[in-house]
């Protein structure tokens, strides 16, 4: 056991080298950003001067094309999915716009989701419902020792009707870090032929994630929070036998197989095979492409997701435990349900001002916006910070709030 605990302080060690911001700071908010590797930020760097020295000339595209298969094969690894199923987007945001733009609907149809959703997934919903006539249901969903996993899922099953076309659900809630019974409620609703959409913003990268074995329809991610990418990518996943009942909303030559494909007289196009054709490569930034594969390369084959994902829960067990026997603290995230956030609120105090007091103290924290009720502090625990760390930020939360 000693041995195991000297390696990964070691480890720890080399991370924190080469992820210089984790050493800057106490850097407790991939929640929001992650860190970005070195070799991440030489990639950008490198391409950016390349671009600015010799231009951005004819065999450019190719080159980009080349970047993103391999970027989606590095993704199909992390998540368990073909290389088929992996589009590359802009962020989680739009990949949630791609399936929910890009259904068939009429008027009357329903669609479930919860009421601890985030708004790149309400806004949407809220704009389909006003122009197709949709019926948008939301479930309450309770948190802290109240939240009964049991109970949430029944009320989903009680909101399904014949007119139920789609489940639109976060995996992991940025709002209270409840870790949702994905595969749960993914077998309830194909059992009465309802898609699943997963908004995995806070998952990935935090959490292991098999797209397979979860057996979800779609799956939005992003690549600037857990997996450490830089800002502008996201990931869309589509099951391959879903990709045909979905229209891509938006077409590049990136969507299109061949030039020949297109029917410049009639309105018809064979679009690009599997999710390729969900992809506007043309609009997609080098420097941001190449950091990206260069955070999966370090993340996968440097440090290793498995041990990543184990890490990021046993801090965050950690975390919940130390903060819980504060007085006047009240813990958001469910106990058994964590994730890679912990979220509380402290009584008399607003989560802006005392993320404010911590953020003076160097812990890099921050607190949900009013609108993303309850709207706590946030505490992202990532497997580059130490026990310590956690230790100091608790500490430093008595001392404030007392």
């Amino acid at each position: 056991m000693m041995t195991r605990l000297n390696e990964d302080k070691e480890k720890i060690t080399a991370i924190r080298e080469q992820m210089p911001a984790t050493t800057a700071v106490h850097y407790l908010n991939t929640g929001t950003n992650g860190p970005l590797p070195k070799m991440a930020a030489d990639a950008m760097k490198a391409e950016a001067e390349k671009e600015f020295l010799q231009g951005r000339y004819l065999p450019f595209i190719e080159e980009l094309y080349a970047e993103m298969d391999t970027t989606r094969n590095l993704l199909a690894r992390m998540v368990g999915a073909s290389y088929d199923e992996i589009a590359l987007t802009h962020s989680t945001t739009e990949s949630l716009n791609i399936i929910l733009w890009g259904l068939h609907w009429l008027s009357g149809d329903e669609v479930i989701t919860t009421s601890l959703e985030h708004v790149a997934g309400l806004a949407p919903l809220a704009l389909i419902k006003s122009r197709h006539g949709i019926v948008v249901k939301y479930i309450n969903v309770e948190y802290g020792e109240q939240y009964d996993e049991e109970e949430f899922i029944s009320a989903v099953a009680k909101a399904i009707t014949p007119r139920t076309r789609l489940l639109l659900v976060s995996h992991v809630s940025t709002s209270t870090g409840i870790t949702f019974p994905v595969r749960k409620l993914t077998e309830l609703c194909h059992a009465h032929n309802v898609y699943v959409l997963v908004d995995g913003a806070q998952a990935v990268g935090a959490i292991p994630v098999n797209m397979h074995e979860l057996g979800v329809d779609f799956y939005a991610m992003a690549g600037r929070k857990w997996l450490c990418g830089p800002e502008g990518i996201g990931v869309l996943y589509v099951a391959k036998d879903r990709i045909s009942e979905v229209d891509p909303t938006f077409i590049s030559p990136a969507s299109v197989n061949l030039r020949s494909d297109l029917d410049i007289v009639s309105p018809y196009v064979v679009p690009a095979p599997f999710a390729a054709r969900y992809q506007l490569a043309t609009a997609m930034y080098m420097p941001t492409l190449l950091g990206f594969k260069k955070s999966l390369e370090y993340l996968l084959d440097h440090v290793g997701i498995e041990w990543i994902t184990s890490r990021i829960q046993g801090l965050a067990r950690h975390m919940q435990a130390l903060i819980s026997d504060i007085p006047g603290i009240q813990v958001i995230t469910p106990r058994g349900k964590e994730a890679g956030l912990i979220e509380f609120l402290a009584e008399g105090w607003s989560p802006p001002e005392l993320s404010a007091r911590l953020n003076e103290r160097n812990f890099m924290i921050r607190a949900e916006p009013e609108h993303q009720l309850p709207a706590p502090v946030r505490i992202s625990t990532g497997f580059y910070n130490t026990e310590e760390e956690l230790e100091q930020l608790a500490e430093a939360i008595r001392e404030i709030v007392h």
